[in-house]
């Protein structure tokens, strides 16, 4: 959600568990209403530099992450 925010200035980090390497991370929970649309912020976007992805609502955003996430293959 924030790569959508920033306008993809903030990338999501692929998801690897790597046993042999010391490894620290910081949990970031963002949880909007499911009513809220996400967009990107205006000091992310420009004339030069439009918006990546277009406003969707949360609780979609959120439906399609957890489809894809929980898919049976």
């Amino acid at each position: 959600m924030l790569e959508r925010l920033s306008n993809c200035v903030f990338r999501s980090t692929l998801h690897r568990v790597v046993a042999d390497q010391e490894r620290y991370s910081i949990a970031f929970f963002l949880s909007p209403s499911h009513d809220g649309i996400i967009e990107c912020l205006p000091t992310c976007k420009s004339e030069e530099n439009p918006a990546k992805f277009p406003p969707i609502k949360c609780r979609e955003l959120l439906c399609s992450r957890f489809t894809k996430s929980f898919q049976q293959n």
